[in-house]
């Protein structure tokens, strides 16, 4: 079988005996017959495979399969070569003790005189270390592109962050002086409905007593919102101290309005925490009367806490119809509400004071139910 490609180096004036001695410093060679069976390994090829040359003559190609390549690969490979065309490419094979290497490789079709296949010669050039080099680069590339869009991403969040404080900055500081200007008048309407007695409200026809139930109603309402803008507006310093967590919570119900088909479930153990106990009792009451809004008069809400090493963690859990996934995102920013009143501020100024604490406040669905972890 090796006759033709013998009678080829002849017409070149080149011994087959010279064969390694041009190549095996540089190359990796290996011959096949027609059927891709090895006739002819240098040197080279032995010492990369790890395989005796009388291990590789009489075996396919076969023998170094990394699985690196798809059955189609190999597929379009013979397809090339066996029409009579060289075939160029990189292959990665798999050494006798298992390791992996790269060749860059060039298959030529040599012909017998009647123009048929006789043999395949492979010329083979190591480039193990240029793709692991290229790997690497690559690797490098993916992080650098990554940690630049996280960068962007940062930058994009950071200004984001300062335009909205910017704009809550301004937008705070009308608010206090509208809510200011607001006061006084409201107060004046306070105090004279306050004025009319049992007596002259006994006397009232019932069309005027629901007018001035309504009316104060809506001063409360009015007074609840003032105090919400308020609130938001003013940037105190919390105050923290050694306090009962139940205590504050009792403090909190007292601000919450609730109806007779509404059960408020309480936990029983205590924890004592360092916080501004007239900050978070404001956070929980507004969170909770929340809760009861949501239930419309008939539902169950359910306030637990549990701890670990390093915080308190409360749970309020209502079993109202729930908070739909498009507001749910929406349901920290200033001035969102889905109620037909209120500002929009509530949950705001919740979220500020808990962060003040170093804690987290967070909302989830099914049911829903508000979560916030304070530091001990």
């Amino acid at each position: 079988m090796t006759m033709g490609i013998s009678s080829s180096f002849k017409k070149l004036n080149l011994d087959i005996s010279n064969f390694d001695e041009i190549f095996s410093d540089h190359s990796i060679v290996a011959v096949t017959d027609p059927q891709g069976t090895i006739i002819y390994a240098n040197k080279k090829f032995c010492e990369l495979s790890k395989y005796t040359e009388d291990e590789l003559l009489g075996q396919n190609h076969r023998i170094l399969k990394s699985d690196e390549h798809s059955d189609e690969f190999f597929t379009k490979m013979w397809d090339v070569i066996s029409s009579g065309k060289v075939w160029e490419g990189e292959i990665k094979n798999r050494a006798k003790d298992g390791s992996f290497y790269w060749l860059k490789s060039t298959i030529i079709p040599v012909n017998d005189s009647n123009g048929n296949i006789q043999n395949f010669v492979a010329i083979r050039t190591d480039i193990t270390k240029e793709k692991e080099i290229q790997t690497k680069l690559l690797e490098m590339e993916e992080q650098l592109v990554k940690q630049n869009e996280d960068l962007v991403s940062k930058v994009e969040s950071k200004s984001n962050d300062l335009v909205k404080s910017e704009r809550l900055a301004t937008i705070g500081t009308m608010a206090s002086r509208v809510a200011h200007d607001l006061k006084n008048p409201l107060t004046i309407m306070h105090t004279y409905a306050e004025m009319l007695t049992p007596e002259i409200l006994s006397k009232l026809e019932s069309k005027d007593k629901e007018k001035w139930f309504r009316m104060q109603n809506s001063i409360f309402d009015m007074n609840r919102i003032i105090e919400d803008v308020l609130d938001f507006a003013r940037t105190t310093e919390i105050k923290k101290k050694s306090t009962s967590f139940l205590s504050v919570l009792k403090l909190a119900m007292n601000h919450v309005k609730s109806s007779y088909g509404i059960t408020i479930n309480l936990p029983e153990k205590d924890f004592t925490i360092n916080c501004d106990p007239r900050k978070i009792e404001g956070v929980l009451s507004n969170i909770i009367n929340n809760a009861v809004q949501a239930l419309d008069g008939q539902g169950e809400i359910d306030i637990e806490i549990s701890s670990d090493s390093e915080f308190l963690t409360v749970q309020i859990k209502d079993s109202g119809p729930g908070i739909s996934e498009d507001n749910l995102g929406k349901i920290f920013e200033p001035m969102f509400t889905t109620k037909t009143t209120g500002t929009g501020l509530g949950l705001v100024i919740c979220k500020s004071i808990i962060e003040q604490h170093g804690g987290i406040i967070s909302v989830s669905n099914k049911p829903t139910t508000f979560t916030i972890t304070l530091p001990f």
